[in-house]
């Protein structure tokens, strides 16, 4: 069984509470609510560019459709254009003339057909560009958003690894004050228990953790020498005694 002064046992509350400490403070490091916030941001540029590949998908076939389009225009146009200046030019003969005419009405009546069609795929084309621009400016915002949460971020991690870099400097200047045996006991237990190597305890008041002392446990602490090193029933946590 370890013993040691009770004044070195009491060293071991100040070294919970910085072992407490950087604990707290790795988890708000590790939980930052920034950290979530730019993991959404992440996910919304993925969205995004998904978006942005089917838009500039879509704006391609819009351009090939829109040109198919006009050039079906510009055919029917050229062929009425060559009609009529063959009807106006008196080169054709009289009996071929009532043909010429039925043909140029029916390209009259073909280009009013490809026009609408011609219309319809320049308001599909000029709604592909606003959606292939609209996914532009999503990204440009979402990265504007980015890089602010990413400062966010880098600022309280400069915040806390300053915190962690002074408490990890007090730790170590601690436990080099603490005997080895009684130190590597309390880093046991705590590495046991998951964090919690000691508790300070008051009378019968325990503060520095959940452990419960009963009247006969607390009695055998009472009656144990000063410098017997006192593990809870309950845990095996290091119960130490704050007052003689």
């Amino acid at each position: 069984m370890t013993s040691a002064p009770l004044s070195q046992q009491r060293l071991l509350i100040d070294l919970q509470r910085l072992d407490s400490q950087l604990a707290r403070l790795t988890h708000e490091r590790k939980h930052l609510p920034v950290l979530e916030r730019i993991e959404a941001t992440v996910q919304q540029l993925k969205v995004n560019r998904r978006r942005a590949v089917v838009a500039a998908a879509a704006l391609d076939e819009a351009q090939a459709n829109a040109k198919t389009r006009e050039e079906e225009v510009e055919q029917v146009v050229r062929r009425a254009q060559v009609l009529r200046e063959r009807l106006s030019s008196g080169a054709a003969a009289a009996r071929d003339l009532p043909a010429i005419q039925s043909e140029i009405d029916q390209l009259g009546r073909r280009q009013a057909v490809l026009e609408e069609a011609q219309i319809a795929a320049m308001e599909q084309l000029e709604a592909a560009r606003a959606e292939v621009d609209a996914a532009a400016a999503e990204e440009t915002a979402i990265r504007a958003g980015g890089r602010e949460l990413t400062a966010s971020r880098d600022a309280d991690f400069a915040r806390l690894d300053a915190e962690i870099a002074d408490a990890r400097g007090k730790r170590a200047d601690l436990a080099a004050t603490i005997g080895d045996a009684l130190l590597a006991e309390y880093e046991a237990v705590r590495k046991s228990t998951g964090g919690l190597g000691a508790v300070a305890l008051y009378g019968r008041r325990v503060e520095g953790g959940s452990v419960e002392i009963s009247p006969q446990e607390h009695a055998r602490i009472a009656a144990a020498p000063q410098d017997q090193v006192i593990h809870a029933e309950e845990n095996d946590v290091i119960v130490v005694r704050m007052e003689d």
